[in-house]
């Protein structure tokens, strides 16, 4: 996720200032921040707003250190004036009436320029090289924090990068304009925000630094050399000039011509092309003369050999370097380090909690409706209407249904480690899954995730009520591009077993839906058979009679059977979804915590 230059500039700012000082924000402005980026999801939009957030808060001469990150831009207009006014001067510092036609200022500014271009060069086919080299995984970026009490002891990447005069000079220069523009006193504090920011920002907008200071420099110079041009046309509409050459090894007319058809060469041919017939304007010969020759047609020349060795190509450097900044200052990537690794986790383990409660939920509804349906509707329901159609005794009743309960076990097992257990982690998988990628996109991440993630044990405890003794095992995998899937594998069969029988067990109590919907039935039976053998009676052997099949359909007539089936059913997904759901929360924060831990190694060292 590539940031604006504005928005970067503040993340960056922020950090620099929980580096100087990490109790800077008070808890309570912290905690406001977060309550702030809440609707954002963890990653660097959350950083964003977070830092947003802090930024609205800072004291105006914190906020203008933001200014920082724009220089030299703001200075370049008075730059290039000076150096107008300066290259309008040098023309001043030679003789009053003569020139050299190669040792004077115009000439000296070609030379360098010139080999300011090969040095150019040198570096665009070096630079390639540097880039191809593999970056170790351990580097840290700019400022990242070893210790959150000594955070200057790290030397961060962006500092050995920076040429050294850049380090003394850019902060410096910002103290200065700090302390005139703003007639601000500046606080020691500040002083170490404002060189932590500059060694931070350009550790991560390092091209965007190194093209704004390119456009002055190249205006610079561009500037310098027409102001140099301009003091000589200037001065040769009040004075007299003339053109001489001097040398002790280049004496005769021969080589003098020679080398200045050499060194003029390009320029006379400009002026052949544009009409301006300058090669007929000058006589080399005369140079030798002690009068030399006329300087009008020799500053045509000096103009014509400033303008296509430093005009042109420093304007089109500057229109390039100008390009990428447009083009950078809205492509600015951070890398995932240490510190924003703390700041993101919080969010990221609330977003983590709420998908594997998620998860948790919607697997205890799932064995809830699978226990109703294939144990409840399709082998209690069926024995209760059996019973009503029948008779019986209530007390066989219960030990059948005991037993068909307990012979459910095995089934109950199979499907929760079998099905729903799969479908939990796969679920589980793509949503983390998806919380690791957008982590991916938004942030460089500095290790390889297939190293970092890979191995992840969740220890699930020694809960004998549950019957629970192995591991959550698996190996989170990252693929970049399309997709991120987190995978972990099985929970041994104890799992469902365990749970099998506490749900069979959570049925058949007395306050379970089958003991109510049994409890029920005796006091349908008790109300409707009473007539038969009297009140006490029947209520104190309800269990061990022979019930005729014409009481218990009298006492259970069609619409009331459905009803206390349908009442049984709710109660029974009610507590098995409750009696699941009590017993996955134990694992919940174990599966939370071992998750943010893998994914907290991307950023750790």
């Amino acid at each position: 996720m590539a940031l604006t230059e504005d928005a970067a500039a503040k993340i960056i700012l922020i950090r620099s200032i929980e580096e100087c000082d990490g109790n800077f924000f008070s808890d309570s402005l912290l905690v406001d921040a977060f309550a702030a980026a809440r609707n954002v999801a963890p990653g660097l939009g959350w950083v964003k707003a977070r830092a947003q957030f802090l930024f609205d808060h800072l004291s105006s001469a914190y906020q203008s250190v933001l200014y920082l990150a724009r220089l030299p831009t703001p200075l370049t207009l008075a730059v290039c004036l000076i150096a107008l006014v300066l290259g309008f001067a040098t023309n001043l510092l030679g003789p009053a009436e003569k020139i050299h036609v190669v040792r004077n200022p115009v000439l000296l500014l070609v030379v360098w320029n010139l080999f300011v271009y090969l040095v150019l060069f040198v570096v665009l086919l070096v630079k390639p090289r540097k880039r191809n080299r593999p970056s170790s995984s351990s580097a840290k970026p700019a400022g990242a924090k070893q210790s959150a009490n000594d955070p200057q002891k790290t030397v961060s990447q962006g500092q050995m990068n920076i040429p050294w005069l850049a380090q003394l000079f850019v902060p410096g220069l910002w103290h200065f304009l700090h302390r005139v523009a703003l007639g601000v006193r500046e606080k020691k504090e500040l002083a170490g925000v404002v060189s932590r920011f500059s060694i931070n920002w350009y550790g991560v907008a390092g091209p965007l630094v190194v093209a704004r200071w390119e456009v002055m420099l190249h205006l610079g110079a561009l500037f310098l050399a027409t102001g140099a041009v301009a003091g000589m046309y200037f001065q040769g509409l009040f004075q007299g000039y003339q053109a001489v050459w001097s040398s002790t090894f280049i004496t005769g007319e021969p080589s003098v011509v020679a080398f200045v058809h050499f060194l003029f060469g390009p320029s006379l041919l400009v002026s052949d092309l544009l009409g301006l017939g300058l090669a007929d304007g000058i006589d080399p010969g005369r140079l030798l003369s002690p009068q030399g020759d006329k300087a009008a047609a020799w500053i045509h020349l000096f103009a014509i050999t400033v303008a296509i060795t430093i005009v042109i190509p420093r304007a089109a450097l500057a229109a390039w370097q100008w390009r990428n900044v447009k083009r950078r200052r809205n492509d600015i990537e951070l890398a995932l380090d240490p510190y924003y690794g703390e700041v993101i986790e919080a969010p990221v383990r609330v977003l983590l909690e709420k998908e594997v409660a998620n998860g948790a939920k919607q697997f205890a509804e799932d064995v809830a409706a699978f226990v109703c349906q294939k144990l409840y509707l399709e082998r209690i329901v069926p024995r209760l209407r059996q019973f009503r159609e029948e008779g019986g005794k209530v007390s066989e009743l219960k030990s059948e249904i005991q037993s068909l309960s307990e012979a459910f076990v095995p089934q109950i097992e199979s499907y929760v480690a079998e099905t729903r257990l799969p479908e939990f982690q796969s679920t589980l998988s793509r949503r983390v899954g998806e919380i690791l990628k957008s982590l991916g996109t938004d942030f460089i991440v500095l290790k390889e995730p297939q190293a970092v993630l890979g191995g992840m044990k969740i220890a699930t405890g020694g809960n004998m009520a549950m019957g629970v003794s192995q591991q959550f095992t698996g190996a989170i995998g990252l693929s970049v591009g399309t997709s991120i899937a987190l995978a972990i594998a099985s929970v041994s069969g104890g799992l469902g077993k365990h749970l099998g029988i506490a749900i069979v067990a959570t049925l058949l109590q007395t306050t379970g839906p089958v003991g109510f919907l049994i409890g029920l039935i005796i006091g349908a039976v008790v109300a409707a058979g009473a007539w038969w053998w009297g009140k006490e009676k029947i209520a104190q052997a309800i269990e061990n009679l022979d019930l005729p099949a014409v009481v218990v359909r009298a006492a259970l007539w069609e619409s009331r059977f459905q009803r206390l089936a349908e009442d049984g059913r709710k109660q029974c997904q009610d507590s098995v979804r409750a009696e699941v759901d009590q017993r996955l929360k134990a694992l919940q924060p174990r599966i939370t915590t071992e998750i943010l831990a893998r994914v907290r190694s991307l950023w750790q060292g």
